[in-house]
């Protein structure tokens, strides 16, 4: 699927769900399979807040100072809630233990076509110093072993 027509699904969805009458629980449904990420990020002492991220478009956000993240209760009901809180779990891990964003170092092999799309949003809407980790989190976000693969590294990293 394009990445053009892929975001502009996404923004239609998005808007459309905006201008509909939404009854919202108080606890969003996040699914069963990420209980043991959130678990683990809670181990690690990050506040998982499903709230809209504090940066304008942000569907997540990490903060690894101050050991928060945000996910926008949108990406639950667009579905893409896993690979939102993969990614942000991501940079917690990447945060431990200093609060500074480094690499893990997972060496990720991806089809050609995803490894242009990642390059293509890292140079339109990410600083250079920041395509490493950058790169990372996209990476980890559909990888089938990511939900494990970042538990460990939390449990290693934010001790």
């Amino acid at each position: 699927m394009n990445s053009r027509f892929l975001f502009t699904r996404v923004l239609l969805l998005l808007v459309l769900s905006m201008s509909l009458p939404v009854a919202r629980a108080a606890a969003p449904a996040i699914p069963a399979e990420l209980q043991p990420l959130l678990a683990a990020l809670k181990r690690a002492r990050y506040q998982v807040k499903f709230e809209k991220p504090p940066l304008q478009g942000a569907y997540g956000l990490t903060d690894s100072r101050k050991r928060r993240i945000w996910i926008a209760p949108i990406s639950i009901e667009l579905g893409i809630v896993r690979a939102t809180l993969i990614h942000e779990a991501v940079h917690a891990a990447q945060g431990c233990p200093k609060g500074r964003l480094k690499p893990i170092g997972w060496s990720i092999d991806l089809d050609n076509k995803i490894e242009r799309e990642i390059s293509g949003l890292l140079y339109m809407n990410y600083r250079t110093v920041s395509f490493e980790v950058e790169r990372e989190a996209f990476s980890m976000q559909s990888h089938p072993r990511a939900i494990p693969m970042v538990i460990a590294a939390l449990d290693q990293r934010c001790r």
